[in-house]
C-alpha cells in the first residue's frame, strides 16, 4: 500500500467579523429586533416566525406525513453582505428529510434585509449565522408550531455553537479554528493508529478504498455510537478499534450554555496500490482482449 489518506469535513473561511476589531455594531439585527435586550435570542425568533409564516401548506403537509419525530430540526445558514442582503448563492434553509432536501430554497428570496454588522467607522461588514431552529409537530390537528429557544438532543458539528474540545486545542479559539483544531487532531489520530498494512492482507483490489465513520460526542465529552461502513468487515472493525481509542474531550458540545449531543462524520479513504502481479495480469488481459 502506497497511500492512506483522510478526507474529512472542510469549513469555508469568509471575511467576518473578529472579536479583536472594534465594531460600532458587533451583530447584524433583525428589522424590528433594535431596542431588543438580547439580540441574537431576538434574531432567531424573527427567523422562526419568518419560517413559519413562510411555509407552504403543501411543504407542512409534506413534513407532517413524512417526518418520523414528533419534532423537526430545520437549520438555517444565512450569510450577509455589507449592505444586509442576504448572499442567496451561499445561505440556506434546510429540513433533514431527504423528500424535502431542497424545498425550502425559495424561503431566500423573501428573506428580509437586516441591519448590518458595521465597523468603528461605521462600513459595513459582511457576516454570517448558523441557527438550528425547532418545531414540533400536532399530528392531531395537522399543525407545525414553532419551538423558541430549543436546543436539540443532537446538533450537527458543523452547526453547534461551541465545538467539543479536543485535548491540545485551545478553548479559547475561535470556534472556526476549533472546528479545524478537532478535525486535524481527529486525522492525525487515525493515521497514527489505524493498521495501514491491513488493506493489503484482504487481497482487495488495487485503487480507492472508502471507510465511512460515524459516532457521537455525547453530553460528557465521550465517543459513543460509533458505526462503521467499509467493503470488508475487517477493515469495518478496525476503523471502530482505532475510533474508540479517541480520549474524552476536555469539554462537550455546548448549545446556548447547555451540553448536547455532536454527531460526527468521518470517512477515511485508502489508495491500495497495484501490485506487480496484479500489473502484469492487467497487461496480459489487455493484450489478450486486443487480440479477440
Amino acid at each position: 500500500m502506497k497511500y492512506i489518506y483522510l478526507c474529512l469535513f472542510l469549513f469555508s473561511s469568509f471575511a467576518f467579523s473578529q472579536s479583536k476589531t472594534e465594531y460600532n455594531r458587533e451583530k447584524a439585527i433583525f428589522p424590528g429586533c433594535q431596542s431588543a435586550e438580547d439580540l441574537e435570542l431576538c434574531f432567531e425568533n424573527k427567523v422562526l416566525q419568518f419560517i413559519d409564516s413562510s411555509l407552504t401548506k403543501s411543504i407542512k403537509t409534506k413534513i407532517i406525513r413524512y417526518s418520523k419525530k414528533d419534532t423537526l430540526d430545520l437549520s438555517a445558514n444565512l450569510f450577509f453582505n455589507e449592505e444586509g442582503d442576504l448572499i442567496k448563492k451561499m445561505s440556506g434553509f434546510q429540513i433533514y428529510m431527504d423528500s424535502l432536501k431542497n424545498e425550502l430554497n425559495y424561503l431566500e428570496d423573501s428573506f428580509p434585509k437586516v441591519l448590518p454588522v458595521l465597523d468603528k467607522y461605521d462600513n459595513g461588514v459582511a457576516d454570517y449565522k448558523n441557527l438550528l431552529l425547532g418545531f414540533k409537530i400536532n399530528r392531531a390537528d395537522s399543525t407545525i408550531i414553532p419551538i423558541k429557544n430549543y436546543i436539540p438532543k443532537d446538533v450537527p458539528f458543523s452547526l453547534v455553537e461551541q465545538v467539543p474540545v479536543y485535548p491540545g486545542c485551545a478553548p479559547s479559539l475561535l470556534q472556526e479554528a476549533a472546528r479545524k483544531c478537532m478535525s486535524n487532531a481527529i486525522g492525525r489520530h487515525v493515521l497514527q493508529n489505524f493498521n495501514t498494512n491491513l488493506a493489503s492482507t484482504l487481497n482487495l483490489p488495487s485503487g480507492v478504498i472508502r471507510i465511512y465513520v460515524g459516532f457521537k460526542i455525547d453530553k460528557k465529552g465521550k465517543v459513543v455510537d460509533i458505526l462503521t461502513r467499509a467493503p470488508h468487515p475487517a477493515l469495518e472493525k478496525e476503523a471502530k478499534r482505532v475510533i474508540k481509542l479517541l480520549p474524552q474531550l476536555e469539554s462537550p458540545g455546548m448549545q446556548k450554555g447547555k451540553a448536547v449531543n455532536v454527531p460526527y462524520g468521518l470517512p477515511i479513504t485508502f489508495n491500495i496500490a497495484e501490485t506487480a502481479a496484479q500489473r502484469k495480469e492487467r497487461k496480459r488481459l489487455k493484450r489478450k482482449k486486443r487480440k479477440e
